[in-house]
């Protein structure tokens, strides 16, 4: 009896065995199929892109003299209502700022765009609120951790699915990004990435590629473009290998955006960035909310805290804070300490610093303090 309950046994484990061999092929058969219609969507798409491109450089060059037709970007798009309805309704912004309906206008229409705007201009909606008009991911590249962090932040609280690949990026976070970017499976609408990550890491590019080919990736946005220019005032060596991008994605639109940008390194960027032909976009860099003060230095290092720390006793209250630069990380800890010593809360921040404490010190900065609370910046970190 014992055999016949045997033999039972294991004729039901062998039917199981080949019924879970029937389902993985089921499973592989489905997965070529999966993969044979990605091709054919990416296709597809391509062709979609390059017949809207093509439609609107018809409208952009004359029939008789070749040239090329300033486009009217103030005009009406089909994307005006929805855009109108993003901007009050997840951004809570009632107007457009200077140039920003334009801007968004031509990335919306394929177009590769060059934008100079000054700091506070609005710069970083010229690129998200695209981000939620288009399907796909748009990839933006910062230098400035600091920056890349509030982004994040700012955006999460917008409950708009934003997410950072860098030194800082945990493992997991990282492997879940790589995971979004080759199937798709997850929600990410806006990454962050460090100009180090697309020269440095070819497991990143490969990742992009696939993004790529599977027709999500929509918008390529680079900020603090005048790093791309060793004529701008904080050249980063990392920031030349970013043509990289439009040659590997020549479909996909590319907006570049600086502070500002004199005509030679504007001439940079289009050269190092593959924009010979883009649209460009010029806002005036005065800023009417800024109230500007010279004074002069005292020759003694002690009379320059002396001065800093009277400035801010007098100047603000306890509810303030606010941002000194110094122009090296030794100098930043220094003076934090001498500003301590005087009774005033201050911390350093600069990229020496262990990740932790780093972390620390700019979310405090980021949450808004409670107390008056100055952070010392090194001025290139």
């Amino acid at each position: 009896m014992m055999a016949d309950m045997t033999k039972d046994l294991e004729q039901q484990y062998e039917l199981v065995e080949a019924e879970l061999q029937e389902v993985q092929d089921q499973i592989n058969s489905l997965l070529e199929h999966q993969g044979r219609l990605l091709e054919q969507k990416s296709e597809l798409l391509n062709l979609i892109r390059s017949c809207k491109v093509s439609k609107h450089e018809n409208l952009w060059t004359d029939e008789k003299t070749g040239r090329p037709i300033q486009e009217d970007w103030t005009r009406s798009f089909e994307w005006d209502q929805q855009a109108q309805d993003i901007l009050l309704n997840v951004f809570g912004i009632s107007s457009y700022r200077t140039n920003q309906r334009e801007i968004i206008n031509a990335i919306l229409s394929g177009r590769d765009v060059i934008v100079i705007m000054a700091a506070g201009g609005g710069k970083s909606l010229c690129y998200q609120l695209p981000a939620l008009l288009r399907p796909g991911i748009v990839l933006v590249v910062s230098p400035l951790l600091s920056l890349i962090h509030d982004q994040v932040m700012g955006l999460t609280a917008l409950k708009i699915p934003a997410r950072m690949l860098n030194s800082t990026t945990s493992k997991e976070e990282e492997k879940l990004i790589y995971k979004i970017l080759e199937k798709g499976e997850g929600d990410l609408q806006i990454l962050y990435v460090t100009p180090e990550k697309i020269a440095k890491s070819k497991r990143f590019m490969s990742k992009l590629e696939k993004c790529n080919h599977g027709g999500r990736l929509s918008l390529l946005a680079i900020d603090e473009a005048h790093c791309c220019s060793q004529w701008g005032h904080d050249f980063r060596p990392d920031y030349k290998n970013l043509g990289i991008l439009k040659k590997q994605f020549p479909k996909v639109p590319m907006i570049a955006l600086t502070a500002t940008a004199t005509e030679r390194v504007q001439n940079d960027l289009k050269e190092m960035l593959q924009l010979s032909s883009c649209e460009k976009f010029v806002s005036s860099v005065n800023r009417p909310n800024l109230f500007y003060e010279v004074r002069d230095k005292k020759s003694n290092a002690s009379g320059v805290i002396d001065d800093i720390a009277e400035f801010i006793q007098e100047s603000y209250s306890e509810n303030d804070s606010g941002i000194i630069y110094c122009f090296s990380r030794r100098e930043c800890e220094q003076v934090a300490r001498e500003l301590q010593q005087k009774g005033i809360s201050a911390s350093h921040y600069h990229a020496d610093m262990d990740a932790a404490a780093r972390e620390s010190v700019y979310m405090r900065y980021a949450t808004g303090p409670r107390t008056m609370e100055f952070y010392l910046l090194h001025l290139h970190h």
